[in-house]
């Protein structure tokens, strides 16, 4: 499962609660101070002169430090997404990893002690970096090292970024993680006496930002054990940008009962001013071990249903996708289930209580590559000619699905007409 839309808002505001916490925003003109080079009284002069140069200095090496601190955040972010890729298709892997999240949500509250997050391991050295490159390894230096406050925030991003499927969107996670800490940061650095001005009136709500992180770390936590971030997902896909589509630009996204209607308006219409993009022809294998390839299908509806066996949405489709195979079949509709987690036997196993009266095929990793699958469920609907028309992020009704497929479905019919 990759990151989701609301997944990057999520991570932006955790980085800014990081900056936020009692361990980090009264240290910050300290730090500004050590890696410039630079007084904090002389940061806080009126010279012209002066003040110039230490503002260049400020701005130098504040984004070398961050640069460091964000290449060790993103690093974590995308071994994280890759090994959760893995781990997070065992459903008991997922729940574990969501109960650790809101342990350390309750830490932030106060509510546990968990003495390991109490220990300060970054090491400090008496003299000042030197330069960027210095300022950078210090950065690099202290997020390695940093885990009272910042380390169960930033254990709830990591674990966030494992549920999302794959490296990249793990990646651009951690990435707004770090931004959402490194961009105080560094605003921080241009304008220190009004920041002075401002901790000084903060610091009594301090305890406030550490029970508003615990409450996030609760929700992400929450989310994660509970696989409900799919349903988010989908509900947030029509309000904020979506990792994946960061990453790489995906066919359009249908997302709501309007989109819906001018889909299936636009799909009616013999112009198709849908946009259409080819489906890429993957290679895949039914569960009895028969190939299957897409452009054999050629001359049919295709609803291709990216799911798996411990997605709990994914479940709740099934009904009406058997549905509409039997009831479609005969006007040209075939439905492909696609899992890219599962193996055939444990497929068979699951169908042992939950009936699929439809084509099942296995896929890898490479398969959800080329059509940039993130959550699941996730459906593209193909239309005839094997272009996708449609690609649906989430759960969705048979009254949605036929909306859409059921205008492609008489397009044969339709063409027929105008030839006579």
């Amino acid at each position: 499962m990759e990151g989701s839309n609301i997944t990057i808002a999520i991570a932006f505001v955790a980085g800014l609660l990081s900056f936020l916490t009692p361990c980090v925003l009264p240290l910050v003109p300290g730090y500004i101070s050590l890696i410039s080079g630079v007084s904090v009284e002389h940061l806080k002069g009126e010279g012209a002169g002066s003040r110039r140069a230490a503002r260049r200095a400020v701005i130098v090496n504040s984004l070398a430090f961050n640069a460091g601190v964000s290449l060790i955040f993103i690093l974590l972010g995308a071994t994280a997404g890759w090994v959760g890729n893995v781990l997070f298709s065992r459903p008991w892997v997922r729940i574990v990893g969501g109960l650790v999240v809101i342990a350390f949500g309750l830490q932030m509250m106060g509510v546990l002690k968990i003495g390991a997050l109490y220990r300060d391991t970054r090491k400090f050295s008496e003299e000042k970096p030197r330069g960027p490159l210095g300022s950078a390894l210090l950065g690099m230096a202290f997020a390695a090292g940093w885990t009272p406050c910042i380390g169960p925030i930033l254990g709830g991003i990591i674990g966030l970024a494992a549920t999302s499927g794959g490296w990249k969107n793990g990646l651009v996670l951690s990435a707004f993680y770090a931004a959402g800490l490194a961009v105080p940061f560094l605003v921080t650095g241009l304008v220190l006496n009004q920041f002075l001005g401002f901790y000084s009136w903060f610091r009594r709500h301090l305890h406030k930002v550490e029970v508003a992180s615990g409450v996030l770390l609760i929700v992400i936590g929450l989310m994660v054990a509970s696989n409900s971030l799919t349903w988010v997902a989908s509900v947030a896909s029509r309000y904020l940008p979506n990792a994946e589509n960061i990453v790489k630009q995906s066919p359009p996204v249908n997302a709501g009962a309007a989109q819906t209607a001018q889909a299936s308006n636009a799909a009616n219409s013999s112009s198709n001013n849908v946009a259409a993009e080819p489906a890429p022809d993957v290679d895949l294998k039914t569960t009895d071990g028969k190939p299957l390839k897409l452009s054999e299908l050629r001359g049919q509806v295709v609803l291709l249903n990216f799911w798996a066996t411990w997605c709990v949405p994914c479940r709740s489709e099934i009904p009406g996708l058997n549905e509409m195979q039997r009831g479609l079949a005969a006007r040209g509709l075939r439905v492909v289930g696609v899992t890219t987690s599962d193996s055939a036997d444990l497929v068979r196993e699951y169908q042992k209580d939950v009936r699929q009266d439809y084509t099942v095929a296995l896929g890898d990793d490479g398969v959800a590559a080329k059509y940039a699958v993130g959550v699941l469920p996730t459906t593209f609907v193909i239309d005839r000619e094997g272009r996708i028309r449609q690609k649906i992020i989430g759960e969705k009704s048979r009254a949605e699905f036929e909306a859409l497929v059921g205008p492609l479905l008489d397009e044969q019919a339709t063409a027929a007409l105008k030839q006579e």
